[in-house]
């Protein structure tokens, strides 16, 4: 028995050596490694680089945003409760880690799920924010468990208790309790109700799920647990308790996400300023004035999404992600009755919110996963009859919609090309567990389904590029992927009015003729013999170059090409601003084979609509500091003589040079000259105009009813990118839809069925505001009556002669 005693004495003495010994061996390992603990002390005011439009309407903010910190003794006692009810109750008696919280969290690291929650006192939630990154990982743990101790022996339980409540995000670019206490209740600390105060603390550990604005019951939820925390902790009375139970959870009416979305530009805009200036330009309170304007902005972001909207209910109902496993049995025969209350009676079973156990947090998971888009709301399918969806909202309440006719577009889609039969009720399209987005139309809900196809949109003055709507995909919720300038689809037919501008520019009329007819070619890079076809399927014999373009016949743009040569081309080509290298070096170039970006094509199209020169895309007007004092001014750009062409002096291509140069949206060119001749600008023009009226684009147009407006669809092998470049001569639009995988949008689908309904419904709204122009004919051009049959110039008194435009030096051809 004494010698059992002495083993058991000996190994719990060496496990103790041992223990101590991997502790001590660990800090000194991971000690070089862990930051300085002076730096959590850090109280300097920080304000936010702020991105607007042109009319000075908020479109992004970036940075810490740091309001009046608050010191221990001004933070009332209600809030300081709350906190440590929700949070740590025992945080005035450790130090530092809770040896508890740490053993389940220990246990959850070697688990399947991984390192997540648990253990996470207010002095570790400190470093954990400020010092360390977020990864979920063992070693993450121990290092925060070491910062802590340090933190404490280093700290006051008051300041660190500072830190952990001015520094916290709170959501909705609010950093601290004063400055969510603003954002989200309007008041400052010491006027909040103890409610208020509770539902502050309930947003604390993760804003983005529990938030006032995006799942007000959600917080009210945890408000409420936080609430009942207090009174057993016997921080709060009952009658207290039950009066801010009953508290209604009032958010302030001034808030909002952005009232124009133009968050693709906001990031761009934000990358090029830190390139420049460094992340000082976080802290210093900058404004950034871009030259969008709001409501063009406005009128793109609605139109786009309302057209991708339509074209997918064309090709039916996807299939929706399914969830029902996260409810057992019981729970589903209780949903079915309409029955939720056993999700809140879990809540008030459990010491603790955040177990993963719990119903609400499992459905919450699920609704974190989906992003969140404006005027939509998240629901789980919970029952089905003929007549009526019943779903789970975002704040677990049970909600209806009734079943309409207008809900027969759900077909289910069997492929882009085939659809199911038409639906009579809910349950023919949709299952229990089926997760949906329910959009929000003047207040009543209705099914729908977020487009998986993606749209851009860009919009400059040719004059001189300036930028006025920017959308770079359907949402940037749902991709932050930014297809204006990074996206190089092929470009389809909508390249052809620059094939047909360097046969003006090479001897070429508009009368000249090309016969539309079969043809075949060979070509050791091919598999097989390239037999083209024109979209029709048809051949139209001779056609003058005029009808060609205005038809869009494929036929007759590669013969022009092929005549032509590829270098000639690709040497006229360039003038437009795309890259010589990256233009295909075969005929496939005339039927749009190469790959661009919408702000590649609108910067080539500019060209033709300003009358032949090559503008460079800018973005941002002004950039002025937080006492008004102005750090950067396109329009002081362009006026001053000493930086007006950098290029001209590499010497002084300094740091201070680098940051006054213009914000452009691609490599700027610097041209001032004319790049085309204007006279090859108008003839292109003109046919433009006619393909507004008798080409694909012309049944769409026609509702703009003007004359002054041009442009070209595109559509490319197998409608995977569909394209729409048009203008007028103080705006120029490129819209391009298409999939990010690279998959067909439909057999049935063109450039004119989609990307050109988006442009001509946005420039509806522009052309209000754009006077009617009539373009005056340039100097040596003239009216030439032309035989029908050769293409050339008449010189009999032949019935069936036509007059067109040449140039004066092209009337003997």
């Amino acid at each position: 028995m004494l010698n059992t005693i002495k083993i058991f004495f000996w190994l719990g003495l060496s496990g103790c050596l041992l223990a101590i010994l991997a502790v001590l061996t660990s800090f000194f390992l991971l000690k070089p490694s862990l930051p300085e603990i002076s730096l959590v002390d850090e109280s300097q005011l920080q304000m936010p680089l702020k991105i607007y439009t042109e009319d000075a309407v908020l479109i992004g903010e970036f940075g810490e945003i740091k309001r009046r910190p608050l010191k221990f003794n001004e933070i009332p006692i209600d809030i300081k409760n709350a906190f440590l009810a929700a949070e740590d109750d025992a945080f005035f008696n450790h130090q530092g880690i809770s040896y508890t919280g740490l053993l389940r969290s220990i246990i959850r690291c070697i688990g399947p799920e991984g390192c997540f929650g648990g253990g996470g006192t207010i002095s570790m939630q400190v470093v954990r924010g400020y010092l360390l990154t977020r990864d979920q990982t063992i070693l993450r743990k121990v290092k925060e468990i070491f910062l802590a101790l340090e933190l404490e022996s280093n700290l006051t339980k008051e300041e660190i208790f500072e830190l952990y409540v001015n520094r916290n995000f709170f959501g909705n670019r609010s950093y601290g309790i004063e400055a969510a206490s603003n954002t989200y209740f309007n008041k400052s600390v010491p006027d909040l109700t103890l409610a208020e105060s509770a539902a502050i603390a309930a947003m604390a550990q993760s804003p983005s799920r529990i938030n006032a604005i995006k799942a007000p019951l959600r917080t009210k939820q945890r408000r409420d647990w936080i609430l009942s925390r207090m009174l057993k902790l016997r921080l709060i009375n009952s009658k207290t308790y039950i009066e801010a139970l009953d508290e209604p959870l009032r958010v302030a009416n001034d808030i909002d996400l952005y009232e124009t979305d133009g968050r693709y530009l906001a990031e761009f805009a934000r990358q090029e300023i830190i390139k420049r200036y460094g992340l000082k330009a976080y802290k210093n309170g900058w404004s950034v004035f871009t030259t969008i304007n709001s409501k063009s902005q406005d009128s793109a972001q609605k139109h786009l999404k309302n057209q991708l909207s339509i074209y997918h209910k064309r090709h039916g109902w996807i299939d929706s992600p399914n969830f029902i496993q996260v409810f057992n049995d019981e729970q589903l025969t209780k949903l079915n009755n309409l029955d939720n209350t056993f999700i809140f009676e879990e809540i008030s079973k459990m010491n603790s919110f955040d177990n993963d156990e719990l119903t609400i947090n499992k459905v919450n998971s699920i609704f974190d996963e989906f992003p969140f888009y404006k005027s939509y709301i998240k629901g789980l399918v919970i029952k089905l009859d003929s007549s009526t969806l019943f779903f789970l909202n975002e704040n677990l309440e049970i909600d209806s919609i009734p079943w309409s006719s207008e809900y027969k577009w759900a077909r289910e889609r069997i492929n882009i090309d085939q659809k199911g039969s038409s639906p009579e009720s809910f349950d023919a399209f949709l299952e229990i567990g089926d997760f949906i987005y329910l959009k929000s139309i003047d207040g009543v809900l209705v099914l729908d389904q977020i487009p998986v196809a993606e749209a851009s949109l860009v919009s400059i003055d040719p004059k001189d590029g300036k930028l006025i709507s920017y959308v770079g995909g359907m949402d940037f919720n749902k991709s932050n992927f930014d297809r204006v300038r990074l996206s190089y689809p092929q470009s389809g037919s909508s390249f052809k009015p620059f094939i047909y501008a360097s046969a003006l520019a090479n001897g070429y009329n508009l009368s000249s003729l090309i016969n539309d007819a079969p043809i075949a070619f060979e070509d050791s890079n091919l598999e097989s013999v390239w037999k083209p076809q024109n979209y029709t399927g048809k051949f139209y014999g001779p056609t003058s170059i005029r009808e060609a373009l205005v038809q869009s016949i494929n036929i007759v743009s590669i013969k022009l090409l092929r005549e032509i040569g590829i270098t000639k081309s690709h040497n006229y080509i360039e003038k437009f601003g795309f890259e010589k290298n990256r233009l295909p070096a075969d005929l496939s170039l005339a039927l749009g084979s190469g790959n661009f970006s919408p702000i590649e094509m609108v910067r080539g199209f500019s060209v033709i609509a300003n009358g032949g020169y090559l503008v460079d895309p800018y973005f941002v007007s002004k950039i002025i500091d937080r006492n008004g004092e102005i750090i950067y001014s396109h329009e002081e750009y362009l006026q001053s003589k000493n930086i007006s062409s950098l290029s001209a002096f590499p010497w002084l291509d300094t740091l201070e040079m680098e940051t006054k140069r213009p914000y452009t949206l691609l490599k700027p060119i610097n041209n001032k000259e004319r790049v085309i001749d204007e006279r090859v600008a108008y003839l292109i023009t003109d046919i433009l105009q006619e393909h507004m009226k008798r080409g694909s684009a012309g049944r769409r147009s026609a509702l703009l009813n003007r004359d002054d407006i041009a442009g070209k669809t595109g559509t490319t092998n197998d409608a995977i990118s569909t394209w729409f470049s048009g203008f007028h001569e103080d705006l120029a639009t490129t819209v391009w839809v298409g999939t990010d995988n690279f998959s067909s949008l439909g057999k049935n689908e063109y450039g004119s069925s989609i990307a050109l309904p988006i442009w001509v419904d946005y420039m509806n709204d522009q052309l209000q505001k754009l006077e009617v122009k009539t373009n005056s004919i340039p100097e040596n051009m003239s009216f030439i009556k032309v035989n029908p049959d050769t293409g050339k110039p008449n010189t009999s008194n032949d019935a069936n002669a036509y007059f067109e435009l040449f140039l004066d030096e092209n009337i003997t051809n």
